[in-house]
């Protein structure tokens, strides 16, 4: 048994094995807590993204965990790459200097750069968010891609002239005084439960040709290959 005779009540607590093992604790743990700030006071650089779509996958230095938003982080070099089902991958080196935001402002298309996936309805969302930082007027893309320009500016027309010209009604009829006949009763009008935006429903008596109904609407403005058309046909 430690004969503590003789010493003052400080010392004999400092000579408490316990209170020597909890005062070490406590000094670890200001050592941790020392270094978590100083950690994180060099966590002084952000990065801002802005990806379309949206729920595109972003991995940065291996970690896919990230989503449109600002993040900060320590000052250095990362790999970014975004990647969606169906649509080419992008990749980007990035140097994060301290005290610096850095940003990337992108898009992904599929192949060859026929932007189909944007026409689906279901992804009209996505549409809208590319016209904002991808149209001529308007391009901040980080690596300067300027392929979606005529898409956008294709698709604006083309959806100018289906919110305009749709509906419309085409009739033919004969016998002008005696008994009429109605020879072709043709209406055209925007169809919202089909597969693209763009998607015309066609309803049709007296005829069976898609050609004839093709013809009317170039008639009226429109190119027929940039639309969905439903030929129901009675």
């Amino acid at each position: 048994m430690q004969n503590n005779e003789g010493l003052s009540p400080i010392r004999i607590f400092f000579h408490n094995k316990w209170v020597i093992l909890c005062l070490v604790i406590d000094i670890i743990l200001i050592v941790i807590l020392i270094g978590i700030f100083i950690w994180r006071t060099t966590k002084v650089s952000t990065i801002k993204l802005n990806i379309v779509p949206a729920d595109s996958t972003i991995s940065i230095n291996g970690d896919d965990r990230y989503t449109n938003g600002q993040y900060n982080i320590t000052p250095g070099t990362y790999n970014v790459t975004i990647a969606h089902d169906g649509l080419e991958p992008k990749t980007f080196t990035i140097d994060a200097p301290p005290h610096h935001v850095v940003s990337i402002t992108t898009f992904l298309s599929d192949q060859n750069h026929t932007f189909n996936f944007y026409k689906l309805r279901s992804n009209y969302n996505s549409y809208l968010k590319l016209t904002e930082i991808a149209s001529a007027e308007n391009n901040l893309t980080t690596d300067h891609d300027s392929s979606a320009e005529n898409f956008i500016q294709k698709f604006q027309e083309d959806y100018k002239t289906f919110t305009t010209k749709l509906p419309f009604d085409y009739n033919e009829s004969t016998g002008y005084g005696q008994t009429l006949e109605i020879l072709k009763n043709i209406t055209l009008k925007a169809n919202y439960g089909c597969r693209l935006t763009l998607c015309i429903q066609a309803l049709a008596a007296g005829t069976n040709s898609e050609s004839f109904i093709n013809q009317l609407l170039e008639e009226k403005g429109f190119n027929v290959e940039d639309f969905e058309i439903e030929y129901e046909f009675f």
